[in-house]
């Protein structure tokens, strides 16, 4: 009893709660001591937290860990940006936000998954300084003329991340079709401080389209497979808390990406459209094109949240604990936007807890109401939001009208095709990217349907915050389109579903839209039934 005592008591408030979590963890989990005794030994341990310490559901701060890291970059003169149009004509058409781009400067700063912000104050658009590092800039760079990794060496020329290699903002825009680069190699080279016991994680946005990274000479492992993560559109990220030094880390990343000669569902993306612009498929989006960045967490931490808030009293919430075992207990807080607390509730990692909002207020284009989401556990903390709603048909006068919130709402917008001038898919800034959701109420309309694309996160809170309803479509193999075109379809469905379902501004799945990419669905039970009946599953109605 003294040895724990001494290993866990503490007279801080703020940390108390996580030492009777512990303690808890520590006394049920030895075999030496009965159940009965453990149980009350437990609550012994909470009824002796001081006043206060019982109320105390977060993690602090501080035993979340804390990362800075310095980049050695490519001479910013090395990066010029190239002509905004097509190289075969004069025309130089960057967006007004592309003089903001430099090489001097971070691009898109922001903080890059506003529902899920790790740490102090829950700011969506700049995290927690301390925990997180943004990875854009100046990057080397060069066409590869094989997958061996140039391990040790600098490459020959440099690119402006997150920038698309055939944007102008890359520097490394195709001069023609036939200069397009297939496969290509990226290397930063950076010093990292990590707190003692901290794990770090690296994450990458979307990469386009198979990407295969090396970190200080080793390949690293995603989701149980070896560096390699094929998916446009989608993100993916590694622990590399054992692969990092204090100085010198070589990051290795190689990208295929065939465009629309491949196989994989690649949009409106076109090689011959260097050369040739026009009608409404656009100049390829190659390499990495989402924000690069690197995070510190506990050994114990919060994963991904999945939130289901088809409703318009309840929302139902799942958090994902890495490091901590199913028994992992979470904490569950739902603020409005007042600040003040509406509904608590507690419950274990990987298991559904449903939590009652009294008087609740729901989301709508009228009225974007959205609640912060407080998620906690002994060891870790991040900050989510939600919008209740739902969304079905229902009939009225003239036949079958969607029902928002048991209304009939006529729904009217853009097909926005989201493709940029200057960032091909990646926009310029993040007032650019927030500009076209914007834009949607000053001519009368409340949706978008975000055709054959799949955008960062920070598109999609945009749109929750300002109450623009989305109908996501899935990414079409948009010509040649074959039976190998089947089962990466299905693989990025799941990924686009996993990724983007917690945002309450999308309201419906879009599974096909062009015929000679549905037509290869056409042996159950991936044919357009089974397609369609695979997003019911993926995220049910």
């Amino acid at each position: 009893g003294d040895s724990l005592v001494r290993r866990w008591g503490t007279p801080d408030a703020e940390t108390d709660s996580k030492s009777a979590f512990d303690l808890c963890r520590f006394i049920t989990a030895a075999e030496t001591i009965m159940l009965p005794a453990s149980v009350a030994l437990c609550a012994l341990a909470i009824l002796l937290l001081p006043a206060g310490a019982a109320s105390h559901r977060a993690a602090s701060p501080s035993a979340l860990g804390e990362l800075s890291v310095v980049s050695h970059r490519p001479a910013a003169s090395t990066w010029r940006r190239t002509q905004c149009g097509s190289p075969s004509g004069d025309a130089d058409i960057p967006t007004r936000w592309a003089s903001e781009v430099s090489a001097d400067t971070t691009p898109l700063p922001a903080y890059p998954r506003p529902q899920m912000v790790r740490g102090r104050g829950g700011d969506r658009d700049k995290g927690d300084p301390s925990l997180w590092s943004n990875l854009n800039g100046l990057w080397e760079w060069e066409p590869a003329a094989d997958a061996a990794p140039p391990f040790g060496r600098p490459l020959n020329g440099s690119i402006l991340v997150p920038f698309p290699v055939e944007s102008c903002l890359s520097g490394v825009a195709p001069a023609s079709s036939a200069t397009l680069v297939a496969q290509m190699w990226y290397r930063l080279v950076f010093d990292a401080a990590v707190a003692d016991g901290a794990k770090t994680l690296l994450h990458f946005g979307a990469v386009d389209w198979q990407a295969t990274v090396y970190l200080n000479g080793l390949l690293l492992r995603h989701d149980g497979r070896l560096g390699n993560h094929t998916g446009g559109y989608d993100g993916f990220g590694f622990d590399v808390t054992d692969r990092l030094k204090h100085a010198g880390n070589e990051l290795l990343v190689h990208v295929l990406d065939p465009s629309d000669a491949g196989a994989q569902p690649n949009g409106k993306q076109r090689v011959s459209a260097v050369d040739r612009p026009g009608g409404d498929t656009y100049t390829p989006s190659s390499g990495i094109w989402q924000t690069v960045w690197m995070e510190a967490v506990p050994p114990s931490y919060i994963s991904t949240l999945k939130i289901d808030q088809a409703s318009t009293t309840n929302v139902k919430v799942t958090a994902f604990v890495e490091g901590g075992g199913a028994t992992t207990p979470v904490r569950f807080e739902v603020v409005d936007r007042d600040g003040t607390t509406v509904a608590e509730a507690a419950g274990a990692a990987g298991s559904e807890v449903s939590i009652f909002v009294a008087r609740a207020t729901a989301w709508s284009p009228s009225e974007p109401y959205l609640y912060d989401l407080k998620v906690s556990t002994p060891t870790d903390a991040v900050t989510s939001y939600f919008g209740l709603r739902t969304f079905a048909l229902g009939d009225g006068p003239k036949g079958r009208r969607p029902l928002l919130n048991g209304n009939f709402t006529f729904l009217a917008g853009f097909l926005d095709q989201s493709w940029w001038p200057d960032g091909q898919y990646t926009a310029p800034t993040d007032e650019a990217l927030a500009f076209d959701v914007e834009a949607v109420a000053t001519f009368g309309l409340n949706m978008i349907r975000l055709h054959q694309k799949v955008n960062p996160e920070r598109w999609y809170w945009h749109a929750d915050r300002l109450g623009v309803v989305v109908f996501q479509d899935m990414v079409q193999k948009y010509g040649r389109a074959s039976k190998a075109t089947v089962p990466l379809f299905v693989s990025d469905a799941a990924a686009m579903v996993h990724g983007r379902r917690n945002h309450p501004s999308i309201l419906q799945w879009t599974a096909f839209n062009e015929g000679d990419c549905w037509e290869v669905f056409d042996t159950p039970p991936h044919d357009v039934a089974g397609g369609v009946a695979l997003f019911k599953r993926l995220h049910p109605p």
